[in-house]
């Protein structure tokens, strides 16, 4: 699991790993708000309904968390839960899996502190960029990263059953000593 303590300055907001069944069941149920209200329009409910179902349930996250396939964070802010996170550190990089913020957090610059978290603790294990995936027609988040400094490097479909896809494109922050 990757350590705690890369968190642990002062800050509107804490990343709170996600150890106990009460996070998983947090984690859960912030999915749901989440994918119900952004990713309506995006994706359209039968995709939501999937991934939810499939991807973004509490027994697919559970079972991340067992196998140490992903590192889950609980957002918050003045003790409330406002989004999570989920990583995974990766050979040369660290790949931001999730970052989804209830509606109230977002414009909050919450995204912009988890990034800057995010290159302190790649930079710490050493890694060369940071790299995510996000829905092609997510266009508010594209803008963000674009401006924090992403480069998109490829576009991807991938089936993720059910008869859907995975509309993606591919963003990296290379890491300098600079940034």
């Amino acid at each position: 699991m990757t350590s705690p303590e890369i968190f642990s300055r002062e800050m509107s907001l804490r990343l709170e790993p996600v150890e106990s069944l009460e996070q998983i069941n947090e984690l859960s149920r912030l999915a749901d708000i989440i994918w119900h209200e952004y990713y309506l329009p995006v994706l359209g409910p039968e995709q939501v309904a999937y991934m939810l179902e499939n991807i973004q349930s509490k027994a697919n996250m559970e079972k991340d968390i067992e196998i140490g396939k992903l590192d889950y964070f609980l957002i918050k802010s003045e003790g409330q839960s406002a989004g999570y996170l989920a990583i995974q550190l990766r050979q040369d990089n660290l790949f931001i899996s999730k970052l989804y913020l209830l509606k109230e957090a977002r414009g909050k610059g919450y995204a912009y502190q988890i990034m800057e978290q995010m290159v302190e603790l790649a930079k710490k294990e050493k890694k060369k960029a940071l790299e995510l995936t996000v829905n092609k027609h997510n266009e508010g988040s594209i803008a963000f990263y674009e401006k924090y400094g992403f480069v998109r490097t490829e576009s991807i479909v991938s089936p993720i059953g059910g008869g859907f896809v995975m509309d993606d494109y591919v963003y990296q922050y290379p890491l300098t000593p600079t940034n």
